[in-house]
């Protein structure tokens, strides 16, 4: 069996999603995949190249081992989203976040907050796909004769008290109301806890969108952070479709694809409640958590500690909805994100979403959108090859 690397420079686990898009081609091919993290190897990264004798390599970040030339030699390799080091190689095969329409998700969540003055933190110019946010970001403003100030090159890496120490004067000084688009979830929780410490309302004075959609951290902020959701499980498959190709085709000329973003999920970084109560956005975080383990109305208005009449008549106040119609959105956002994968059965996606019923969700699934769940998942699933 042949054997594919898939080296990365990020923490375990951060890309399981990237890691099963390869796996599912590599079932295909016939490959063996291999995971790389640079974090816990103790020998050269040739020693390894050696031992597993790939026959191709998908590189998620990892820019100390650039140049390729000097570290694969004609190994044919991939990157996923790479940096500028990685961009100079004229021959450079990647697959990359579509920054544009990450920052129009954003901007359109932050304008659906009211904000009238608008902001980017960002990681590094010199990162490639920070840069390019932070680009399109002011472009979508400066369309609309409006301005972006922005925050780069904030901190050293590791080092959170250097973020902390140059975002207070900053946000402090921002006009209010205010959006920030911040580049990734790790820098938009720092942001939150900036406003906090500063006695900003949050999303009032500043509201705040992420991106990565990571739950463990997004849901346990508080407020909970609203963040754009990349597709990482079709950039791996991508990336693995394109090794494949250059496999069996050496001299192919160099592709960059994009992969874009499944969408925005909204939380209480942006959600502008019409009568603002701790209970309600205690139970909305509570909602965002656990609709799809089976959360009922019942308790909802037992946390919020109320009747059941004056629970709903507080929640609908600041939502617009009932506690079910919340529970209802909040698990048909993660049946459409099950029904992107168009290896997902049907059949058990009641079930994993907090519903008894299969029948009645084919029946709401077919009120709210008009076709069937099969219907939109051959309409919207990601790439089949």
């Amino acid at each position: 069996m042949e054997t594919i690397l898939f080296i990365t420079d990020l923490l375990a686990g951060s890309r399981i999603s990237e890691l099963a898009g390869v796996r599912a081609v590599a079932a295909e091919k016939g490959w063996h995949v291999e995971e790389i993290e640079l974090y816990r190897l103790k020998q050269p990264i040739r020693t390894v190249l050696r031992y597993w004798n790939p026959v191709g390599c998908i590189l998620e970040g990892s820019s100390n081992l650039l140049p390729p030339s000097k570290t694969f030699g004609r190994l044919p390799l991939v990157h996923i989203d790479p940096d500028d080091r990685a961009m100079k190689d004229a021959h450079v095969f990647s697959i990359e976040n579509d920054d544009t329409t990450i920052a129009e998700l954003a901007h359109r969540e932050l304008a659906k907050a009211d904000c009238a003055n608008f902001a980017f933190v960002g990681w590094s110019h010199r990162v490639r796909w920070s840069r390019r946010r932070r680009e399109s970001f002011a472009r979508i403003l400066s369309a609309s004769g409006r301005s972006c100030a922005t925050l780069e090159d904030p901190w050293t890496f590791g080092n959170k008290n250097d973020l902390v120490v140059r975002l207070k004067p900053w946000i402090a000084s921002l006009p209010r109301p205010c959006g920030i688009f911040a580049v990734n979830d790790d820098t938009a929780a720092v942001v939150l806890d900036v406003c906090r410490e500063l006695g900003l309302a949050v999303p009032g004075d500043i509201a705040v969108v992420g991106v990565d959609d990571n739950p463990l951290v997004c849901d346990n902020l508080h407020p909970s952070l609203s963040s754009v959701r990349p597709d990482f499980r079709k950039a791996g498959t991508l990336a693995a479709r394109l090794l494949a190709r250059r496999i069996s085709n050496r001299n192919m000329k160099p592709q960059r694809m994009e992969y874009e973003p499944l969408g925005i999920t909204s939380r209480l970084s942006t959600r502008r409640l019409a009568v603002v109560g701790k209970r309600v956005s205690d139970v909305l975080d509570i909602i965002r958590r656990e609709a799809c383990s089976g959360l009922k109305a019942a308790q909802v208005v037992k946390a919020m500690g109320v009747s059941e009449r004056l629970a709903e008549t507080r929640f609908r106040q600041a939502t617009g909805r009932r506690i079910t119609e919340e529970i209802a959105a909040v698990r048909l956002e993660r049946v459409l994100e099950l029904l992107r994968d168009p290896k997902q059965d049907i059949g058990p996606i009641a079930n994993l979403c907090g519903w008894i019923s299969d029948a009645y969700l084919k029946r709401l699934f077919r009120q709210r959108f008009g076709m069937t769940m099969r219907e939109w998942q051959n309409r919207n699933a990601g790439e089949r090859g």
